[in-house]
Formats: structure tokens, sequence, C-alpha cells
């Protein structure tokens, strides 16, 4: 059972020094190079002018020393903002405004003059030289109870990014509930680290193999995207916990090697960040036939995952969508038609969380915190905007969401934040995202509908690539749509708004 996350980290270093907590590619810490990296950074923290609890913002991609500057900020009291490195420049002047960090630090190249950045910037270089030297530094003013332990950035419905503020008690009980009977979680677990430090998804890797004594085996942005290169990794990783999003175990499907036979230590799958479908379990069942595969659901307002159960072969046999689970200790989750909660089983409505794993709010944003926190029955809640129902057995179960947010290959995207970035192009007069959905009801792309600003394009396949390449760097990746539809007007509804949900609609037909 973990009381204290810090604490706990430093008791399993002391326990067993010389054994590996992180592998970048063949490239190994210890746990005793933990333990030395978190105290000196903490050390050197301490010597600093950072406001009490000031937040501390990380820039980078999987390396070490990312994991090892969280958690040595949280030795010093300071909770961390994971920002990926290559994040649109927009989208990182937001958070710097929202956050308003003293300290960044640039495990990767950051690009403060770009945004104007006027605070310490620490670089990797200097930030290895700290962690080399030997301090003996007592746990005195670590983050603990109630202190914000980290803060994520999701899309906002403005176009604008939301700081969530996870308390140290939100994410760890989380962690309890990972390390508890439902997951037996195999001792020593060897853990793959794919998703983003900046995707809570990583929570589920590396908060839990380090107060567990485990391993990360630590996957880099550059080999996901070169799908040659991640087949030809992945079964030398030797990892026992899969952790990821169900579409990038889809990709996974498609390399041979990935079965088994080519990866007997791989027992665990646990899924969270979309919705897992029956086809992509069974053909899982049909590669690792004795493995245990696992659904979760949650918000990152909600600390990672709050429901969860193990998916049997029976389910996917003769469900059409699969169950999210049962409740996490400490955590209800209850069905609501408005204010009124629903109490009949069956019952489909907004799904509401109640319990210690609901976050404090969004950072700056008291307008927004007060419309999507509130309190029942005294206890912290959070209305998710995600439409379900509870069955006869007390099976919880998702289907869609209630309003515009999506989630595409695992990310949360809003579209009006998709919709906001690509207005951001001189060549974009107006501009609606919607999702493409497959026969699954999963998002499989974004379609942009534009009004195009005068131009002297001859066709609209030169003008949907003028317009990409006007917003590189401008706006994420994953949210970039692939297709383009060219309108001169769109349909308005009865109060002049632009009528999206139409348009979902006629592009679904």
């Amino acid at each position: 059972m973990v009381n204290n996350i810090t604490k706990t980290i430093d008791q399993v270093a002391a326990a067993h020094p010389e054994a590996v907590v992180y592998d970048e590619l063949g490239t190994t810490h210890t746990y005793g190079d933990l333990k030395r990296a978190t105290a000196a950074f903490a050390a050197w923290l301490d010597q600093t002018a950072l406001p009490q609890h000031g937040p501390i913002l990380y820039y980078g991609d999987h390396q070490f020393e990312m994991a090892a500057g969280f958690i040595g900020g949280a030795k010093a009291g300071h909770p961390y903002i994971p920002v990926e490195t290559g994040t649109a420049l927009p989208r990182l002047k937001s958070i710097l405004a929202t956050a308003k960090p003293q300290l960044v630090v640039a495990i990767d190249d950051f690009p403060a003059a770009e945004v104007g950045y006027q605070g310490q910037v620490l670089t990797r270089d200097e930030l290895s030289e700290i962690m080399q030297k030997e301090v003996d530094y007592p746990l005195t003013h670590e983050l603990t109870g109630s202190d914000t332990f980290y803060i994520l950035f999701t899309s906002g419905t403005t176009g604008s990014p939301k700081g969530v503020e996870v308390a140290h008690d939100n994410i760890q009980s989380f962690i309890n509930w990972l390390q508890g009977p439902l997951f037996d979680l195999p001792e020593a677990g060897r853990f793959l680290g794919q998703a983003p430090f900046s995707f809570d998804l990583s929570n589920f890797y590396w908060l839990v193999a380090f107060t567990s004594g485990g391993s990360v085996k630590a996957v880099p942005h550059a080999v996901v995207q070169n799908f040659g290169q991640l087949f030809t990794v992945l079964p030398t990783l030797d990892f026992s916990v899969f952790v990821g999003t169900p579409s990038f175990a889809d990709l996974l499907l498609l390399s041979p090697d990935f079965t088994a036979e080519k990866m007997p230590a791989l027992t665990k799958l646990i899924f969270c960040g979309e919705e897992l479908t029956p086809s992509t379990a069974q053909r899982l069942f049909d590669r690792f036939p004795e493995a245990q595969i696992f659904n979760t659901y949650g918000p990152t307002e909600a600390a990672v995952a709050i429901t969860g159960c193990e998916i049997t072969k029976e389910m996917v046999a003769k469900e059409k969508r699969l169950p999210i689970g049962f409740d996490k200790p400490g955590v209800t989750t209850s069905i609501w038609d408005g204010d009124r909660q629903l109490t009949e089983p069956g019952a489909h409505g907004e799904i509401v969380i109640s319990g210690d794993s609901v976050a404090k709010g969004y950072l700056n944003n008291p307008e927004k915190t007060a419309q999507n926190f509130f309190k029942v029955k005294g206890v912290q809640s959070y209305r998710t905007g995600d439409a379900g129902f509870i069955d006869s057995a007390g099976m919880r179960h998702i289907i869609g969401r209630i309003d515009f947010q999506i989630k595409l290959h695992g990310f949360r995207v809003e579209l009006d934040e998709v919709r906001a970035s690509l207005e951001l192009s001189p060549l974009v007069k107006q501009a609606v995202a919607v999702p493409k959905y497959d026969k699954n009801g999963k998002v499989s792309h974004l379609i942009a509908y534009v009004i195009a600003a005068k131009n002297d394009y001859e066709s609209e396949k030169e003008l949907t690539a003028a317009i990409r390449k006007s917003l590189e760097g401008e706006i994420m990746a994953y949210m970039m749509p692939t297709q383009f539809v060219f309108v001169a007007a769109f349909p308005k509804s009865a109060n002049g708004k632009i009528a999206v949900k139409q348009i979902i609609a006629e592009a679904n037909r």
C-alpha cells in the first residue's frame, strides 16, 4: 500500500539499488541512479527562488530525466507539468500563460524565444550535471495529501487547453488500485512505456512501476512513428505488461512478431484512453491466448482511470460493445439526467464520478471548474460529458460523448480546438472539424469542412496542401484532419449557430 509516493519510491530504491528502473532501448538506469538523481535535483531546487508549490514545466520525450525530474520536483514540493516535444506553439503559449511556471526543464530544445518565455530554462546537460551529485536529502516538504502533484493540460472547448490539477492523494489512489487484486500485476513487472508523459495514460506504467519495484521499457516517439523500426524493436523489449490504447494495439497487430511465441513474457494487456472493441480484443486473444486483457475507463479529471474489469473470451464472443468495468475503491460513478440522478438499471445518461480520484479542478480557471466540478453529498464530483449506463449487475458501460469532445487514436480532442487551430491559416475563412466513425463506432479520422479565404489555387488538392503547410507548427499532428471538404457556407440552426451535429450526421451517412 502506497501512502506517500516519493517515500515509497525511495524505499524501493533503498531495497533494490541495483535493479533497473528505466530502460531506453538499452540505455539503462537503476533505482540507485533514480534515488541519487531525484535527491540531487530536489536539493538544487531548494536553493532556487521558486515559490512554494510553484509548478515546473518539463519539456521532452521519454527520457529518464523527465521522470526523474518529476519525482525530484515532488520531493522539493513542486508539481510537474509534462509537455511533449514538438507541441504546437499556440498550445505551448497557452499552457505557459495559464500555469506561469518560473522554471522550464528543457530535456529537449525548448523554443523559449518563439513563445516569449522569460523565466529560467534548465537544459538537459545542466540537469544531468546536477543529478550526478551525491546528496543526502531528507524528505521534509515533499508533495503529499491534497497538494497538487501534477498539472496535465487537456483540450479546451474554446481552443485553449485546460490544466487539470491532480492532487497527490488522487493519483496515489489510482496507484494502489493498479497494484491491487484486480490486475494482479507480476512482481517487478516490466512495463511498456509508449504513451508520452503529457498523456496521463503514462501514469499506468511509470508511476506504478516506480512504486512497485518494476521497470519501464521506454519507446521514444520517433521509434513509435517509424513502423519498421517499431516492429523490429518490439520483440526485443521483453516487457510483461502492455499499457496503451486500443489504437496502438491495432497498430502492433500489423506486425507478425506481435505474438505469444515471439513475446512470451507478455501476460497482461491493460487498455484505457478510448473504446476497446470486441474485434481488437479477439485478435489479441488469437495472438496471446493465455494473456489477460483488462479494460479501464476514466478522464484526466479523475486521475487516469476509475473503472475496470477483466475482459473474458465469453464477453468478446457475445457483446457488441465491451463494458468498462466496476468502480475502483474510493470512487462511485452514477448516471445523471441534468441534475437528476438516474437509479434504474440500464437508464442512459451522463456519467458522473465522485470520490477520492476526482481532481481539484482546472488551474486558474474558476469558471470552467464551477461548470464541471461539484459536490455530491459533500464529495468532490465531476461531470464527464460521457454518456453511459449501469446494468443490473452493477457493471458500467459507456456509449459515447454527449458533447463534441472525442477520442482519436487515444488522444482526447475537442473539435473546437481543432477548428480554432485550422482558422489560424490565412487560407481558411471559417472551419468546422467533425469526426468520421468506423463500423465499430470508433473515430477513424477527422474531416475539416472549410470556407476558404480568397486564393489563387487552381484545385482543391493544391489548396489543401497549402493549408496543411501553412499550419505546420500551429496544430498538433494528431489533430490535423485527414480529409478536407470545401463549402460555400455552413448549415445554421434556428438561433443562427453553425449546425455542427447536422454536419457530423452528413459526414457519417
